[in-house]
C-alpha cells in the first residue's frame, strides 16, 4: 500500500478544460421554530443567502483555488441566473469563453433550504431541495456551438475533466468528440459519470472515477467485497479501454486499478459526515488534476481521498483549498496532536482559511474531565461555522478560576482529547484566567459560549460584535459540570 505523502506535492500550472452541466446552488438558511398552519410542515425563518457553483462549475472552482486554469465547457440559460454564474465563475479566475448561453432552457439553479430546530438547538439539517432546469439533449446548433467551443479550447488544454449530470449537455455526439479528440492529442479524460446501465459512451477516457452505485448499475456486481470492487473496475478498464477506474466506495474509502494490473485501496479515516453534496465533484477535481499535471494516479486518488473526506464534513458543496488539504495530510501524518497550535503557526493558517471565505468558530475553556455536555457544545459550536478554535486554558490559569487541586489532568492531556474530538479543528492553550486576549488574536466570525453565561460579561463580545461577529449561547446538558463531578467522586470517597 502506497504511503501518504509528507506534503502536498507542488503543482506544474495546467490548463484544464471541464466539460459538464454548471449548476447555481443557492442555499436558504434560517430556523424552524413552529410548524405552518396551513400543512404539517417547518416553517422555515430565513435569515441568510447564499448562492455557490454547483457541479462542473464547482469542479472548476476547486481546480481555480488549487492555481490550475479551468476552461468550462458548458450551457447556461439566458436568464439573471445564468449572469450570476457566469460572473461568480469569471470573479474565480475560470475562463468561460466556452460557455454558451441558451435561450430556450434556463440555467439550471438547486436550491437547498437548511434549517436548525430552535427549540432543541439542533445542528443545521437540509429541509428540502427546489431544482429549476430542462435535461432535454441539445438542439442540433446548441450542439454544433459547444463543438466549436471543444475543437477550439481542447488545443490549449493540457486535460480534460467530464462531470456528467445527464442533464442534456453531453450528447453521444459531444461525448465522443471529447474523448476522441482527446486521445489524438494525447490528452488524458477523467470522468465522474452519471448514473447509467451502459458506459459504454464513456469509452477510451483516461479514467472513470464512479461510485459504488454506479459501479453496481453499469457492472452488474454487488460490490461488497474488495474481490467484487477488483473485479469491477477490471470489467470497467477492459470494456472502456480505460488506463484506470477509480471506485468511490463511501465508507471503505476508495478502489484504485490500472490497466497495468496493479490495485490500490485507500481506506477513509472515520468521520462524522456532515453533507455529501460535492464529494463527487471533489474527487474529480483534485484526482483530475494532480493526474493531468503529471502526479502518479496513486498519489492524486490519495489526495482526492482525504479532500472528500474534508468535503463530506461540509454544510453544501464547499470549495477544498490547497492550505486546507495541506493540513489534513499533516493531520494524517500527526494524528489529531496535528491539530494543537501555538499562537504563532495557527494565525497564520486562520488568515489563508478567512481569505478563502471561510467562517471561524471560537469557544474557550478549562475543559478537565471531558464529559458529554462538553462534547454537545463543543459540536454545537462547530455547526454555527466552517472551523472550529478552542481555546484553553492552562495549568496556572486554571487554579486561578478554580483553585488549587485543579486542574485533574495537565493542559497537554486536555488538549489531546479536544483534538481528537471530529468537531474540533484546532486547540490553542493560553495563560490568562479571562479570554479576552486569545480573542483577540484569533478573531473569530462567531464566539460561543455556554447559556450559563447569559446576562453576564462574555470575554470577548464586545470586540468580536465590534466588526460584525456573533455572540451564540449553547445550550448546556442539565446535570453534567466537571465540579459536581468532582464533588461527586470526593462525597463517595469518603463514605
Amino acid at each position: 500500500m502506497m504511503q501518504q505523502p509528507l506534503e502536498l506535492p507542488p503543482l506544474r500550472p495546467v490548463r484544464i478544460l471541464v466539460a459538464g452541466e454548471v449548476v447555481l446552488d443557492r442555499y436558504l438558511w434560517g430556523e424552524v421554530s413552529r410548524i405552518s398552519p396551513e400543512a404539517p410542515i417547518p416553517v422555515l425563518q430565513v435569515n441568510r443567502r447564499e448562492e455557490r457553483p454547483g457541479n462542473a462549475a464547482f469542479v472548476c472552482a476547486s481546480l481555480a483555488a488549487f492555481g490550475a486554469t479551468p476552461v468550462v465547457l458548458s450551457v447556461i440559460g439566458a436568464d439573471a441566473n445564468g449572469a450570476a454564474l457566469s460572473a461568480m465563475l469569471s470573479g474565480l479566475g475560470v475562463d468561460t469563453g466556452a460557455l454558451v448561453q441558451d435561450a430556450g432552457r434556463p440555467t439550471i439553479v438547486k436550491e437547498r433550504l437548511l434549517g436548525s430546530v430552535q427549540s432543541t438547538r439542533r445542528a443545521i439539517q437540509q429541509l428540502l431541495r427546489v431544482d429549476n432546469e430542462d435535461a432535454r439533449p441539445l438542439s442540433g446548433p446548441l450542439e454544433a456551438q459547444v463543438l466549436a467551443g471543444l475543437e477550439r479550447e481542447l488545443a490549449r488544454a493540457d486535460g480534460v475533466l467530464i462531470c456528467d449530470i445527464n442533464k442534456g449537455l453531453l450528447t453521444p455526439a459531444v461525448l465522443n468528440a471529447i474523448i476522441d479528440s482527446a486521445r489524438r492529442q494525447r490528452k488524458p479524460v477523467i470522468v465522474d459519470p452519471r448514473m447509467a446501465d451502459d458506459f459504454s459512451i464513456y469509452r477510451g477516457a483516461a479514467a472513470l472515477t464512479p461510485n459504488r452505485y454506479e459501479t453496481e448499475r453499469a457492472t452488474g456486481f454487488d460490490l461488497s467485497s474488495p474481490q467484487a470492487w477488483q473485479r469491477a473496475a477490471q470489467r470497467l478498464i477492459d470494456g472502456l479501454d480505460l488506463e484506470a477506474c477509480l471506485i468511490t466506495l463511501d465508507r471503505d474509502g476508495m478502489f484504485l486499478a490500472r490497466r497495468t494490473g496493479s490495485a490500490l485501496h485507500i481506506r477513509t479515516a472515520p468521520r462524522e459526515v456532515y453533507d455529501v453534496t460535492g464529494a463527487g465533484d471533489v474527487v474529480l477535481a483534485i484526482f483530475g488534476l494532480f493526474v493531468i499535471a503529471g502526479a502518479e494516479m496513486e498519489l492524486a486518488a490519495n489526495l482526492a481521498n482525504l479532500a472528500a473526506g474534508l468535503e463530506v464534513g461540509k454544510q453544501g458543496a464547499a470549495v477544498i483549498s490547497r492550505s486546507e488539504l495541506a493540513q489534513a495530510l499533516h493531520r494524517a501524518h500527526h494524528g489529531s496532536a496535528g491539530k494543537i497550535l501555538g499562537l504563532d503557526k495557527l494565525l497564520p493558517i486562520l488568515e489563508r482559511r478567512r481569505a478563502e471565505g471561510l467562517r471561524i468558530a471560537f469557544t474557550n475553556g478549562c475543559f478537565d474531565l471531558l464529559h458529554a455536555g462538553h462534547v454537545e457544545s463543543l459540536e454545537f459550536a462547530r455547526a454555527q461555522g466552517d472551523l472550529l478554535v478552542v481555546g484553553l486554558n492552562d495549568d496556572a490559569s486554571v487554579r486561578q478560576i478554580k483553585g488549587e487541586g485543579r486542574p485533574v489532568y495537565p493542559a497537554a492531556d486536555r488538549a489531546r482529547l479536544l483534538a481528537a474530538l471530529e468537531a474540533v479543528d484546532y486547540v490553542v492553550i493560553f495563560d490568562e484566567p479571562r479570554a479576552e486576549k486569545i480573542i483577540r488574536a484569533v478573531r473569530p466570525d462567531i464566539l460561543v459560549k455556554g447559556e450559563d453565561w447569559r446576562g453576564k460579561t462574555v470575554d470577548g463580545a464586545d470586540f468580536v460584535e465590534s466588526y460584525g461577529g456573533k455572540v451564540v449561547l449553547a445550550r448546556l446538558l442539565p446535570g453534567r459540570a466537571t465540579s459536581r463531578t468532582i464533588e461527586q467522586l470526593r462525597a463517595d470517597k469518603a463514605r
